[in-house]
């Protein structure tokens, strides 16, 4: 496959869940068309996909192990396509054949940020030149550059750029410019600058309020921005007869994967205990289990804390387990929670990869930002939803296949406070589903939080495993104010070779922070803590919860006047008199979290 043809190659730079999407929408078009024009009749299956020019597609990404995926799966998407053959030369190369055409994909490794950039080089020739980015578009001079990486995540999230974030954005979009002017590309698609749209959604994911804007946050939203301006710019070049797209996908997420099995970290976490770093190092950096620590603030120690003989066997963190964009490795709950009608509308991948297929060939989305100068981004879906829908049910059988329900928690999505509430809503559904059969917010509500708060530790005690899934990603508190924690505790950003190292929560009013924002808090009492935003905490809270939506939106309106009232009903409303049947009503876990993530206060 060594033969080139420029005029009709296409590079797709990142091989991710859209550069990956944008691939196999490509291959199909390619296929449908070629098959229609062939000599079998293959019947009236309809062309799903529209056909980009090309004979040769070139991909990218930094890894090779990524390249190698992305091609794997489109052999499986290409499987069940007739007429079409197949044919492999190595592992980065793939050739799709129908009839006498043929479509070679090549793939390669490419890091689009130079070694070296600074302030000295930023705008020397040389060093342009002679940047991986511009020899590589130099050798292949394709006619479609498809941009799949996102670029405002990589200028705000890789630490080599942290002090050059903003000139990392303006070199990569002139190196680009000019690559682009001087070899004949015809066509260039950014897209992936999700900065403009559905990250501002996910505050209450990433951060513990709406107050708080970390620099990498903050960063990301600039550098969207950034990009808009540069291409705009672009666009009133007259020397520039490229045609430019910016696709903003606003809040992408789509799936990429379903598996059960052992869930590696993404990033092992700073501060680990050396033998806990050892054992993750050692085992393709899967998360281990152990047997917590119980901490007594009262008695702090400076002795070790023997983690190599409170590891469990062999066991680690495992579940059924979904993969997608961004958040990398979910939990099904996890899954669930974020993306939730109430938390976050989003886009699937190839969602995104047909729009662009359809800019690409000429069509009109009113999507593309460059013509029309708007900030407008893509609107979340409904077929996003369905694809929702179908994963979830997916994990729900891999779940009844494999005989264990997944654990709540996997590393980590967003702040110790999502994780917190996800896994302590977790344990309760737990409970009162093995000891009821069924799940109610009536349950909840007669509650003495007392009582509940030592039930629902004597269930953990019953079930250890569960104890060690959940202090693998965040602390327990017991109903006396012990802490049972692992070796590292998220909220704090540390790891804990020895209880001393914890030494900051005797603080009262740091604990009091630790316990909402940081730790499942299975104390009875309620307790409240943070300004300007209010977060409580304790068994009393969830209690006090289940009591508010029992209140506000299953009793507040009566059943025979639900039909009339039509859409002026709140959907929460809606959606919980939905679980409801005679007196009870069915708690679901996910609205439960979201609802009160999201803000909404069960107290005065």
């Amino acid at each position: 496959m060594s033969e080139k043809n420029g005029e009709k190659s296409t590079l797709i730079i990142g091989a991710g869940l859209v550069g990956g999407a944008v691939l196999r929408e490509i291959v199909q078009g390619w296929a449908h068309r070629h098959r229609k024009q062939g000599d079998c009749d293959f019947g009236d299956q309809p062309s799903t996909a529209p056909c980009l020019d090309t004979d040769l597609i070139h991909i990218t990404a930094t890894r090779e192990a990524t390249l190698i995926r992305q091609l794997e799966k489109t052999r499986l998407f290409l499987s069940g396509e007739d007429g079409v053959s197949l044919e492999q030369e190595g592992e980065l190369n793939l050739g799709v054949r129908c009839g006498d055409h043929l479509l070679r994909i090549e793939a390669a490794t490419l890091d689009i940020l130079p070694r070296g950039l600074g302030f000295s080089t930023a705008n020397d020739d040389s060093f342009r030149r002679q940047s991986s980015l511009y020899v590589f578009l130099a050798e292949k001079r394709p006619k479609t550059l498809i941009i799949g990486a996102g670029l405002a995540s990589i200028v705000a999230y890789v630490k080599a750029l942290e002090q050059i974030q903003n000139l990392a954005l303006s070199w990569i979009l002139i190196t680009l410019k000019r690559a682009v002017d001087e070899f004949g590309i015809e066509t260039v698609a950014i897209l992936g600058t999700t900065g403009l749209g559905g990250q501002g959604t996910n505050l209450v994911w990433t951060h513990q309020s709406s107050q708080e804007m970390d620099v990498n946050l903050t960063s990301k939203v600039v550098a969207a921005y950034g990009i808009l301006g540069v291409l705009d710019r672009i666009r009133w070049d007259t020397d520039s007869v490229a045609r430019w797209i910016l696709l903003a996908p606003g809040s992408l997420l789509g799936y990429d994967g379903l598996d059960f099995g052992p869930v590696p970290y993404l990033r092992v976490p700073e501060g680990l205990p050396a033998k806990v770093a050892e054992i993750i190092g050692d085992s393709g950096r899967k998360i281990p289990l152990y047997q917590p620590a119980k901490i007594d603030l009262r008695a702090l120690s400076d002795g070790l804390i023997p983690w190599s003989r409170q590891r469990l066997n062999e066991t680690f963190l495992e579940g059924a387990k979904i993969l997608c964009g961004e958040t990398w490795v979910l939990s099904p709950l996890q899954f669930a929670c974020l993306s939730h009608a109430f938390q976050m509308g989003f886009n699937s991948d190839v969602y995104i990869a047909r729009i662009l297929l359809d800019e690409l060939v000429g069509k009109t989305t009113g999507y593309n930002q460059i013509p029309i100068g708007a900030g407008k981004v893509v609107e979340p879906s409904a077929q996003g939803q369905n694809e929702r829908n179908l994963a979830l049910a997916r994990l729900f059988e891999l779940e009844r296949k494999n005989g264990r329900r997944s654990p709540a928690v996997y590393p980590a999505l967003g702040s110790p406070r999502a994780q917190k509430e996800i896994a302590q809503i977790d344990l309760l559904y737990r409970y009162l589903t093995d000891t009821h059969g069924k799940a109610t917010l009536q349950q909840i509500g007669i509650c003495d939080p007392q009582v509940l708060a030592g039930e629902l530790w004597a269930y953990l005690q019953k079930h250890p495993r569960l104890l060690a899934e959940i202090t693998a990603v965040i602390p327990v508190i017991s109903p006396e104010g012990h802490i049972y924690a692992g070796p590292h505790v998220m909220f704090l950003k540390k790891g804990v070779e020895k209880t001393s190292d914890l030494a900051e929560l005797c603080d009262e009013d740091r604990f009091r922070e630790f316990a909402a924002l940081g730790a499942v808090d299975l104390r009875a009492a309620r307790d409240l803590v943070g300004a300007p935003k209010v977060y409580e905490t304790g068994v009393a809270a969830m209690v006090r919860r289940a009591r508010f939506i029992l209140e506000k939106y299953v009793d507040a309106i009566p059943a025979d006047q639900l039909d009339s009232c039509g859409s002026a009903i709140d959907p929460r409303t809606r959606h919980w008199r939905l679980l409801t049947s005679g007196s009870e009503t069915v708690l679901d876990p996910v609205c439960f979290i979201v609802q009160f993530l999201g803000g909404e206060r069960p107290f005065s």
